[in-house]
């Protein structure tokens, strides 16, 4: 009979459970907090991810007038809604940019789950390092003080008769080309153009 205490003639087989046991629940805590840091890392440059409500995005999209085969880029993209959207509605080429582990994840499962893994461009990292020249329309949920950096990106970087969706914020001393609020209750959309 073997007890697995590790006594003379015994084996150690419960030493080596707890032991594998030890590395899979450190593992999974690392992960969380792997999870945690990049979202609070999200949140800090940018914003937290709150995912925008889909009829919202159908209307940002709508908004734009987004014609086949243009850039459409999603700075911090999210779980890629606003991407899968573009390339699904309109036969528009999607790149976005995610922070946090968990939405960027989020997104590539979207982006997979919907066969759109070759017409979707979702790339981990920060946005104010990505080139944003190419873009026709570019979509931002963000927090009114990156707004102002932002602002300077696109004014150094976007190609003239670019199209700028900002969901909830205004971007400060642009004059919107359109606002969507249909309700007083509604989140804003605004619609930019350089």
């Amino acid at each position: 009979m073997q007890l697995g205490l590790g006594v003379r003639g015994y084996s150690f087989r419960f030493f080596k459970v707890f032991n594998n046991m030890f590395y899979f629940f450190a593992a999974i805590l690392a992960f969380i907090f792997l999870l945690l840091i990049t979202y609070a890392l999200g949140g800090w440059l940018a914003a937290p991810w709150v995912p925008t409500w889909q009829n919202d995005v159908k209307q940002m999209l709508q908004l734009a007038e987004i014609k086949p085969g243009e850039i459409v880029m999603d700075l911090g993209a999210g779980d890629a809604r606003i991407m899968t959207l573009a390339v699904k509605n309109y036969q528009a080429q999607a790149v976005g940019y995610e922070i946090a582990v968990l939405p960027y994840l989020l997104g590539w499962f979207r982006i997979i789950l919907l066969g759109l893994a070759g017409r979707v461009q979702l790339k981990y990292g920060n946005f104010f390092k990505a080139d944003i020249s190419q873009a026709d329309v570019i979509c931002i949920f963000l927090m009114p003080a990156v707004m102002i950096k932002i602002k300077n990106k696109i004014d150094q970087e976007a190609k003239p008769g670019c199209r700028i969706l900002s969901y909830a914020f205004k971007i400060s001393d642009w004059e919107p080309k359109a606002i969507f609020k249909p309700k007083k209750n509604q989140i804003p959309i605004y619609l930019y153009q350089k």
